[in-house]
């Protein structure tokens, strides 16, 4: 009888939590090869982006970035503290923008916004910020997918481009969530919009996937450091000190946002531009 009582409760608590886990619109990336990096003569090329060629098998990648309210179904679910409500006070928080300057501010967490202000549930669609990498790896191991590594994240971003950005040679602010005070390479200015805007506000790339440049920069799975010598599925680094972060944001300029644009932040870090999306393997 003990034992048929265990079984029937681990039965109900493991449904509860599959039945609390929030919905995944997932884009199925085809296999392929790509140049990964960018070419020397690219306008504001960073010397960390050799160009070298990979080959990815086909992976699934969640269609829009990780909202607030998929987030929070996680939190009440496993009752997980985020790494911005961890540790001493002096350390607990997250970065806002004031004034135009980055702030660490007590008592932020996935809640709030770029500011620090508690989100209105209408922003719920908006992506999460203020979480670490331990945090989105977290989220990622619930539900059972992972971080994307750096190698699939720039594949997916470009879908088949070449260019600067998917969008090509120039991003505008109408196509992606970025300063528009800092345009790419001479160009236009545009709208600098000073927040994140709900997933799936601009016009996806090519493979249907969304605010790949700019709304928040997205952690990837991988060790920051040299590009690996692996040319197919490479994972990075087994260790290091640095995560590595793609795509941008709201708050930064447009050479950032560029495809093969690579940022590194520690693991525990957290800020009112980062953010990420997950992946899952294809099962044959």
């Amino acid at each position: 009888m003990k034992n048929l009582i265990v079984i029937f409760a681990t039965i109900f608590i493991t449904f509860i939590s599959f039945a609390q886990k929030p919905s995944i619109e997932w884009i199925t990336i085809p296999a392929g090869t790509f140049n990964m990096g960018s070419p020397v003569d690219e306008a504001d090329r960073v010397d960390d982006e050799t160009q070298h060629q990979v080959s990815l098998s086909s992976f699934k990648m969640s269609k829009y970035e990780i909202t607030v309210g998929q987030f929070k179904a996680f939190i009440e679910a496993t009752a997980y503290v985020t790494d911005a409500d961890k540790g001493k006070d002096s350390l607990k928080g997250s970065y806002v923008q004031i004034g135009g300057k980055w702030v660490l501010k007590a008592g932020v967490n996935w809640k709030y916004d770029v500011k620090g202000n508690l989100r209105p549930i209408s922003e719920y669609n908006h992506p999460v910020i203020h979480v670490s990498w331990n945090d989105a790896k977290a989220f990622a191991d619930w539900m059972g997918c992972r971080l994307p590594t750096e190698a699939e994240w720039e594949y997916a971003c470009r879908a088949g481009t070449t260019t600067v950005f998917n969008t090509g040679d120039n991003l505008s602010s109408s196509q992606a969530n970025y300063d528009g005070n800092f345009p790419y390479n001479n160009n236009l200015k545009g709208e600098s919009r000073g927040k994140t805007m709900p997933v799936g506000s601009f016009k996806s790339n090519a493979w249907g996937l969304y605010d790949m440049h700019g709304n928040v920069a997205e952690w990837c799975s991988d060790w920051y450091g040299v590009y690996p010598a692996e040319e197919l599925n490479p994972k990075g680094y087994v260790s290091g000190l640095l995560r590595v972060g793609r795509g941008g944001g709201w708050g930064n300029e447009a050479n950032i946002c560029r495809s093969a644009r690579r940022d590194a932040a520690n693991p525990g870090d957290r800020a009112g531009n980062l953010g990420f999306r997950i992946v899952s393997d294809i099962k044959y």
